[in-house]
This record gives C-alpha cells, structure tokens and sequence, in this order.
C-alpha cells in the first residue's frame, strides 16, 4: 500500500527496494501638517544585531516573522542571528511578500555562511544547522522597520534545540560530528527526525542536500525533480557505498506545494554503518 504523500518531502526512493510518493501631496504641505496637528513619525525600532540571540518555536519557519525579543544567550534561547539586511521599502509587507521574493532578499544567508558562523568553515556534509529568514511583522513594517535577518537553529527530533551558551561555541564542546544529520531509522516521506547518529545499526546519515532551483524558478515538475534528485543521491551513494556493490540510499524531493513555499532540496541519505566504512573504517584487532 502506498503511504500518503507528505506535504513538503513526500517522496522516497530506496535504491534496490522500493519507491515511494513519499500624489503625493507637497511633502512640505503634509510635513507642515503633522508638525502643526503635534504628531510625530513613528520611530523606527534597532535594527537586528549579528550574534544576537531569540527563544521561539521550529513553527516560526513558517510564519515569515516572530515577535519574540533579544534574550541573552546565556538564557535558554533557540536561535541566534548571524545575518542582517536591510529590505527595499518597495518590497511591501514581508507577509504579503511571495516566497520567491523572500528567498531573493535572503540569498546571502547560505549555508556557507551558516556553517562558517557556527564554527565549521568548508563543512559540506548537511548538518542538523538551519537557517530561519525573520521579516518585520506588519505592525513593525508599518512602523518603518526594514530589517531582515537569519538566524542559526539547531535542530532535535522535530524542535528547535535550547542552548544556554552562543552557537560556535556549542559546536566546539559537543564536536563538529555531533552537528550530524540523522533519522532514527530507515526514513520515508514522515520519518524526517533529525538526531545525533549514535546506532549505525538503525540509522541513516544525509550525506548531500542540493538546491535544484533559485528564488525565481517555478517548480519543474514532480518527475523532473524526481529524476534529478535520484541522479544526484545515486552518484553520491557511491562515495559513501561500504565497500558494496549495490549501496542503499533514500532520495527526498520537494512537492509542488513545498517549493511554493520555499523547500527546494533534494536530499540524500545512505546507512550510518554504509557511511562510516568510508569514513571512519574500522582497523583490525592488534
């Protein structure tokens, strides 16, 4: 029986085994005006700072904004800003903004940049680091701010992870590997937990996650992004193979409906134990 499609990586393909659908008026005249009735323009708040931290929720990722303050990061907090930018005031309220247009003034927030802040310059293994676009909320907007930030996330199961300390300095105490993406077991288009890799017996590293389109690009369609993303995952199985012949690996794509809305990887996965021949062989005994 086919298992429900899910609703942003819905589908998933083990190699060898099974596929599934986983006038303005005068400016004089008006500024006259407002001076002459005691009004003044509203101020516009500081502008986001790098290095500060936020406590909220993983739903925040999808609600384009979050109203939650600057906290110390030395408190419990789940991200931390390690970008700033500034929005033209012809953008319009970011909650009316397309996705396109907000992943186009967030182009500088890679994952590069993520992983170099967080302490792991030239990391290209995908880690359980994400990163969350934060845009005025409309109030904020209308009061003139025309900020935009990204902030560091670390994520645990399916929640943001709280930290009490700033996020590179909890990457040197728990070790670079520890950043690892992994599902607990064998994953399909609902099991997308992501965890420490500690039981090679049972889980499964992803070991690539490519973009397959830009900000403007519409999505290409469910086989074009299936064959992509199975030629991808395919060819990097091969690197990681254990030593096997025939090396299991999972493809995960984006739905129409996920790169809508902004998720456009495709992602890859192959066995802790099949990665970790590669990468960490185990020596004989004496």
């Amino acid at each position: 029986m086919r298992p429900k499609s899910h609703s942003y990586w819905p589908r998933v393909h083990f190699a060898g085994a099974t596929t599934l659908t986983i006038g303005l008026m005068s400016i004089g005249l008006l500024a006259s005006a407002v001076m002459a009735l005691g009004f003044a323009a509203p101020a516009q708040a500081a502008t986001p700072a790098i290095g500060e931290c936020y406590n909220y929720p993983i739903t925040v990722r999808d609600e384009v904004s979050s109203a939650a303050g600057a906290v110390s990061c030395t408190s419990a907090h789940t991200a931390e800003t390690y970008w700033t930018g500034s929005l033209k005031p012809t953008f319009g309220p970011p909650s009316k903004a397309t996705p396109g247009a907000r992943l186009a003034a967030t182009t500088a927030c890679n994952t590069q940049t993520l992983n170099a802040y967080v302490a792991m310059p030239g990391r290209t293994l995908p880690s359980r680091w994400l990163s969350f676009a934060i845009f005025p909320t409309d109030t904020q907007w209308s009061a003139g701010e025309r900020w935009v930030r990204c902030d560091a996330v670390f994520k645990t199961g399916l929640k943001l992870t709280n930290l009490t300390s700033k996020a590179a300095d909890f990457v040197v105490a728990t070790g670079i590997d520890y950043s690892n993406f992994c599902t607990p077991s064998q994953p399909n288009g609902r099991n997308t937990e992501s965890y420490p890799c500690t039981d090679p017996k049972k889980n499964w590293i992803m070991v690539a996650a490519r973009d397959l389109g830009g900000p403007g690009t519409k999505f290409p369609g469910t086989s074009n992004v299936e064959k992509r993303t199975r030629a991808i995952c395919s060819k990097i199985a091969k690197r990681y193979n254990g030593a096997s012949k025939f090396p299991s690996w999972w493809a995960i794509w984006p739905t129409d409906r996920g790169w809508k809305e902004g998720r456009r990887e495709a992602q890859c996965l192959v066995p802790l134990a099949q990665y970790n021949k590669e990468v960490a062989p185990v020596l004989p005994a004496g």
